[in-house]
């Protein structure tokens, strides 16, 4: 389980305090690693920040943001020297013949996230990325993220499987593919103050699935769990949350 850092500051000392402050929240809640939102000119003060506070690993996304490959390669190569694990996609998507050109003066693993939305992308980039982020928001469900992994498995592509700012709907979804993968970055309905659903916990940094049918999904408002515990009085009930049993 991973802790998203998402940092803006406007000046390097408001900068440390925020970063130094954030990246105590993961500490203090048990989090074994710390993501790091990165692809901007701070990024150097942002880690240190990071590092002045927690030795624990860290992965960054760049979300694009560097768009000069040799800054991308100086910065990469930089981040390795603070123990960072691997680079989310460093470059804009469609920079992939300069994305090939930084992977191969870099060590640090590139994971395509923007740079792969569809399926049929996966086999073309395996000259630029050492693996894909899969997301079911971007696949469109269960069953074609799963077809994405097989395809990037297939042509010796990792797999980190990530998510949006979602309720726990999509998220206990994602983490039932997450054996499958080498990462799991789910952590988007911890972000959510109105979750309406139950499902996967995180507890000591590790997700645990929940034990029920389906997905395990329980509703966390009394309003859609009368709904949902509600017997459907004939077939032709319409919005039903949940299929009769009659």
């Amino acid at each position: 389980m991973l802790l998203m850092l998402f940092l803006v500051a406007e000046s390097c000392g408001d900068l440390k305090e925020k970063d130094s402050g954030m990246t105590n929240i993961g500490l203090q809640n048990g989090y074994p690693v710390l993501k790091v939102k990165v692809g901007l000119k701070t990024d150097e003060a942002t880690i240190e920040a990071v590092r002045s506070v927690s030795s624990k690993p860290i992965r960054v996304d760049a979300n694009e943001g560097w768009t000069d490959k040799e800054e991308a390669i100086r910065k990469i190569n930089w981040l390795e020297t603070q123990g960072v694990d691997y680079v989310e996609q460093p470059m804009p998507a469609h920079m992939l013949e300069e994305t090939k050109y930084v992977r191969s003066k870099v060590h640090l693993p590139l994971y395509a996230d923007e740079a792969c939305t569809e399926a049929s992308m996966i086999p073309h980039l395996t000259e630029a990325y050492d693996g894909i982020n899969a997301k079911l928001d971007k696949a469109g469900g269960i069953l074609e993220s799963l077809r994405w992994i097989e395809i990037a498995l297939a042509v010796n592509l990792k797999v980190m499987i990530g998510c949006m700012v979602s309720s726990s709907c999509t998220v206990t979804a994602a983490a039932h593919l997450s054996p499958l993968v080498d990462y799991a970055d789910l952590d988007g309905n911890l972000l959510v103050a109105n979750d309406p659903w139950r499902g996967v916990r995180v507890e000591k940094g590790r997700l645990v699935l929940p034990s029920g049918p389906g997905l395990g999904l329980t509703p966390s408002y009394p309003a859609l769990s009368s709904a949902c515990d509600e017997k459907a009085g004939s077939s032709s009930v319409q919005g039903s949350l949940r299929p009769s049993r009659e």
